[in-house]
């Protein structure tokens, strides 16, 4: 149970980092934008595109950890749980886990 807890904790990370980047960042978008008004009229689409930009840069990055970790444990289903981290990354974890767990039963 420890080297799943230990395999899973990469991901949990990255999700928090994720959602640092949803409602938070509108609230510290909206103090830069109060203290440098002058700032929001050259640069408001770029702080406009900092969510998205790391939003799919998290789920690039939890798809390819996700692979790199069936490769090693040599799970099944490989692709079926790349194409669903890729989507929704909080259910490719879930299968991940499933899968993990499973062979770890069968192990024991």
């Amino acid at each position: 149970m420890k080297e799943l807890i230990k395999t899973l904790n990469k991901y949990v990370i990255l999700l928090i980092v994720s959602s640092l980047f949803g409602m938070p960042w509108f609230y510290i978008k909206n103090l830069i934008y109060s203290n440098y008004p002058n700032l929001m009229s050259v640069t408001y689409s770029f702080y406009d595109n900092i969510p998205t930009i790391a939003e799919f840069s998290i789920k690039i990055a939890i798809t390819i950890l996700i692979i790199i970790d069936c490769k090693k444990e040599k799970l099944s289903n490989v692709i079926l749980t790349a194409i669903a981290t890729f989507c929704f990354p909080l259910l490719g974890i879930v299968i991940f886990s499933i899968l993990l767990l499973e062979k770890q039963k069968i192990k024991a």
